[in-house]
């Protein structure tokens, strides 16, 4: 058999099928490839028309591999994992790291620090993902995550780093005493329950989102509830004023770490800056934040 046969066919379309095949339909193997639907159904078509014999039958719902499928689908996916570990081999030369973070943790708190630890280890490439929902660390190849949440998660080795605090946040400039609206966050009306003092009568302004809570809070349109942590850098340089006690929430942020997987040393490294970082948080707090 001519060793290059196999370039006549698609290696998207095979990697399409492999997934459709392991993960039992279109739809699942979409979401996993970053694909629409239609686009793995045409790869499937493409790699069907290739073949001379069918690879898949329909039941219902499911696509179902035949004999032939599932005897293809099985050497893809070994051949794919073998790809992938030749791939980390040669990414492992320059010590690939990829965090996944929430956007508002890494835009206010991860990003302002991060050049610390780049420049302490230069050696290590950062990627840094992230997303509003918790990511399954070992199927999409995070090494690491900071977690906000009550811990506990399934197939995750999850190291305590500091408690979420929240209190109410007005523009220094603001904090003189003078009404401000109150800045609510919609479905979090219960972030003001701490502090009546804040609730009594006084004017608000409901938004839609946390950025929004802390745009409003930054441009000087109103005092908002907001989780300490991410706002100490503001909260240091005097940009912001802490208007009342501060609150502890049933959360805390968690290094996060595939269970059962050795860490490797770079990843051993971020684990011991992160932690020393937020400890440096939680000190500025506890000594500035009543």
């Amino acid at each position: 058999m001519n060793s290059r046969a196999s370039l006549s066919v698609s290696l998207n379309a095979l990697r399409v099928f492999e997934a459709v095949v392991r993960l039992g339909g279109v739809n699942p193997a979409a979401a996993e490839l970053g694909l629409t639907a239609s686009a793995i159904s045409h790869q499937l078509k493409a790699l069907d028309a290739a073949m001379p014999l069918p690879l898949l039958r329909r039941e219902g719902r499911r696509a179902v591999p035949t004999v032939q499928g599932a005897k293809l689908a099985a050497h893809l996916g070994a051949a794919f994992a073998a790809i992938d570990v030749a791939l980390d081999e040669v990414r492992s030369a320059r010590q690939v790291m990829t965090i996944s973070a929430y956007d508002s943790f890494a835009v206010n708190w991860l990003l302002p620090r991060l050049a610390r630890f780049t420049e302490s280890r230069p050696e290590i490439d950062v990627r840094l993902a992230t997303s509003p929902r918790l990511l399954d660390l070992e199927r999409e190849r995070i090494d690491c995550a900071i977690r906000l949440g009550p811990g506990g998660w399934p197939g995750i080795e999850a190291q305590l780093l500091v408690p979420q605090y929240f209190g109410p946040l007005v523009r220094s400039d603001r904090a003189d005493g003078a009404a401000v609206p109150r800045i609510v966050w919609v479905g979090s009306e219960d972030d003001w329950d701490p502090w009546p003092q804040w609730q009594r009568g006084g004017q608000e302004i409901r938004v839609m989102s946390r950025e929004l809570v802390i745009g409003a809070v930054m441009s000087g349109t109103g005092m908002g509830v907001l989780d300490l942590v991410l706002m100490s850098d503001r909260i240091a340089n005097r940009e912001v004023t802490v208007a009342g006690p501060r609150h502890a929430s049933p959360w805390s942020y968690y290094l996060a770490l595939p269970a059962g997987r050795p860490t490797p040393p770079h990843v051993r490294a971020f684990a011991e800056w992160v932690r020393e970082e937020m400890a440096q948080t939680e000190r500025f707090l506890s000594e500035n934040v009543g």
